[in-house]
């Protein structure tokens, strides 16, 4: 057990320097020791988070691996947010590129296809009107 003893500053003058006594263990140190094992005991689990216990273990780690591992940890997040962007940058590339070049394409195919259904649809319907009237002047006319 330590001793504590204030000093004024008119006797610490005279005073000269004892050198300080080894400190023994003795019975009450034993005890602290004892009921600072009991608090340990009476931890709740229960409420301790994941972070709680990633925080505990950082004192088991050597300050010179958790440099490591942190300027690791900062090279992957640099590497994963470069390629990010750069994929964004391609996503938005390809993007604009399909809607300047694909939806006009797309828009001549349809029509195209449009007017290839109306010219069979009239061919068709043509073909009916000669089937169903052969005798008819018109049919008369287109023969001769």
């Amino acid at each position: 057990m330590v001793k504590l003893t204030q000093i004024d500053d008119e006797t610490f003058e005279n005073v000269e320097t004892v050198p300080t006594p080894k400190t023994t263990v003795n019975e009450s140190d034993e005890s602290d020791s004892e009921s600072e094992l009991e608090d340990e005991d009476d931890f709740d689990f229960e409420s301790e988070t994941v972070y709680d216990r990633i925080v505990a273990l950082k004192d088991i780690i050597a300050p010179e691996q958790r440099d490591q591992i942190a300027n690791l940890g900062s090279t992957v997040v640099s590497y994963v947010n470069s390629g990010l962007n750069s994929s964004g940058s391609f996503l938005w590339t390809l993007t604009s590129s399909a809607l300047l070049l694909g939806v006009p394409l797309s828009l001549a195919i349809l029509a195209e296809t449009q007017l290839q259904e109306m010219e069979k649809d009239i061919s068709l319907q043509q073909s009916a009107q000669d089937v169903l009237a052969p005798g008819s002047e018109g049919a008369f006319a287109e023969k001769r």
